[in-house]
């Protein structure tokens, strides 16, 4: 008998008022589920619906149902994407969701270098795509691959909310002292400081 595997398929839905050819195809889907042979694949595809569009909290509603329910999310970072996609990988950080992203090497949020602030930066992944994924990929087919991995190997590492907060002592412990702005504005409010002592309590409570 075949193992279901929910996946989540984040990122672009056409709309009207967007050009966009990047999106989740029927190829694509194909495969996920010829790398997932031993698998039952089950697609929760935001652009499947016959749900009330028009009712933007019912819309948001039931994608976050489908991120919670998710074995895997799925997301199609290879172009820019809204903030829905964002949101729906915090939720599943949130959630111990996996996470696997779809951005390829020179694709807009994975470059060999770039510049950030008039900084360079080599070998770049947008900090939230890199913080939020739990593995990137070059293609469906690699993804697929991760993800039979990672569900059948216990001690795959997934990311989870002690990872977000982690990432926020990483900061205030390694790059707090030379953020200029940062430090004024801490020296210019007692709840800034007071917020960010708790972040450190936090943090040293898990240890």
């Amino acid at each position: 008998m075949k193992t279901n595997v929910s996946i989540y398929l984040a990122g672009s839905i056409k709309k009207g008022h967007e050009q966009t050819e990047s999106v989740w195809t029927e190829e694509h889907m194909a495969q996920i589920r010829e790398n997932l042979k031993g698998c039952e694949v089950l697609f929760l595809n935001p652009a499947f619906r016959t749900d009330n569009l028009s009712d933007q909290r019912s819309v948001f509603g039931r994608d976050m149902v489908q991120v919670f329910c998710s074995d895997v999310v799925f997301v199609d970072a290879r172009d820019r994407r809204g903030l829905g996609v964002g949101a729906e990988m915090m939720w599943a950080k949130l959630n111990k969701v996996p996470v696997v992203t779809w951005a390829p090497k020179n694709s807009h949020y994975h470059k060999s270098h770039t510049t950030i602030l008039g900084v360079p930066v080599a070998n770049f992944v947008h900090p939230f795509v890199e913080s939020l994924s739990d593995q990137l990929v070059e293609n469906p087919a690699e993804g697929a691959r991760w993800i039979a991995k990672a569900l059948s190997d216990p001690t795959t590492k997934i990311k989870g909310l002690e990872d977000v907060e982690s990432s926020m002592h990483y900061y205030r412990e390694g790059q707090l002292h030379m953020d200029k702005p940062m430090k004024e504005l801490l020296l210019s409010s007692e709840a800034l400081k007071k917020r960010l002592h708790a972040l450190k309590v936090t943090q040293e409570s898990r240890v």
